[in-house]
């Protein structure tokens, strides 16, 4: 219970015991990284949760940042260019792996 309601899954107004279902994805170093919520009468979508780790453990890893509906094997959204330059040049210099819809949007092939 001490949990919970550090966490605040105690939803207000109920009882001591009921708590929210909720789900916090903490990282090694104790950073919440995903938080969701579900009422207590919507089972939680195992799939969803599964999908939420392994992109984030693909961003941490490749530095890249996944898109709505990624799935593992997806293209990967590469960071924003940090200057003119590197997004000129990276317009420019477009290969086979990467792929850029502007400037500040450009994408990595995945290995499939």
């Amino acid at each position: 219970m001490d949990v919970a309601k550090k966490y605040g899954m105690i939803q207000p107004g109920q009882s001591n015991t009921q708590a929210v279902r909720a789900v916090f994805v903490i990282d090694p170093t104790g950073t919440i990284r995903t938080i969701l919520y579900y009422p207590l009468s919507t089972g939680r979508n195992f799939d969803e949760i599964k999908r939420i780790v392994i992109a984030l453990q693909k961003a941490d890893s490749d530095q890249v940042a996944t898109p709505a509906n990624w799935r593992p094997g997806d293209d990967v959204i590469v960071p924003t260019a940090g200057s003119c330059g590197t997004a000129k040049e990276r317009m420019e210099t477009q290969n086979d792996d990467q792929y850029c819809l502007d400037w500040f949007m450009c994408f990595r092939k995945e290995k499939k």
